[in-house]
């Protein structure tokens, strides 16, 4: 008899712009440049840890007059500007008891557009660190080279590829980013099937299987 080989999922959560809301994170050195970098670090994540200077000090609403019941259905997963992640309380308390490697989740304030006016509830930043170069790019379907020879893979055609990944994935980090696979995060069987019960609010995620090879 042979092992069963683990359950490893990957979610296009970054791909729909649904996901993304009318907020805005603050850094010290709010300089264009530094915060292209902080941006980058999120949109094109290669594993590597923030520098503390691009640490937001706080995030908040971006637009005047946005309807409170937009306000009060932030989900408990979202994108903000420069393509960052926030995360509720909720979401925070689930991920505690799971491997999250190097991942950063740091608590911010979130205000509302005056950057004073404190917003309900606890908000944090999550930059996902935790890493493997996992995807299999001659095993995997619909996928192409950013540019030849680059190393570097996205989806052909979105939501229809299919990702062939290595079966260690599933050792060590529960979620996980591949450095050399754009747009893509990675989570392991266990916290998948904890989302539901827990009832995390994503307006977008869809969540599907990846082909692992032993």
């Amino acid at each position: 008899m042979t092992d069963q080989l683990p359950e490893i999922w990957n979610t296009t959560f970054t791909d729909h712009t649904i996901n993304v809301r009318n907020i805005d994170f603050h850094i010290t050195d709010g300089t264009t440049k530094r915060r292209k970098a902080c941006a980058h670090a999120f949109l094109y994540p290669d594993g590597q840890p923030l520098t503390a200077d691009l640490v937001p000090d706080y995030i908040f609403f971006n637009l005047q007059n946005l309807k409170e019941a937009y306000k009060a259905k932030t989900p408990d997963l979202a994108m903000i500007s420069g393509g960052l992640f926030v995360i509720s309380e909720t979401f925070r308390d689930l991920l505690v008891p799971f491997d999250l490697d190097t991942t950063l989740i740091h608590e911010v304030p979130f205000y509302e557009v005056d950057q004073k006016t404190p917003r309900p509830g606890r908000w944090f930043i999550m930059h996902i660190t935790a890493h493997k170069q996992t995807v299999i790019p001659e095993l995997s379907e619909n996928i192409k080279e950013v540019a030849a020879g680059s190393g570097y893979w996205r989806t052909r055609v979105a939501q229809t590829d299919v990702l062939s990944v290595r079966a260690d994935a599933a050792i060590g980090a529960d979620l996980l980013i591949d450095p050399h696979f754009r747009g893509r995060i990675f989570l392991s069987d266990r916290l998948k099937l904890s989302l539901k019960p827990a009832g995390i609010r994503v307006l977008r995620m869809p969540i599907r299987p990846c082909e692992v090879v032993a």
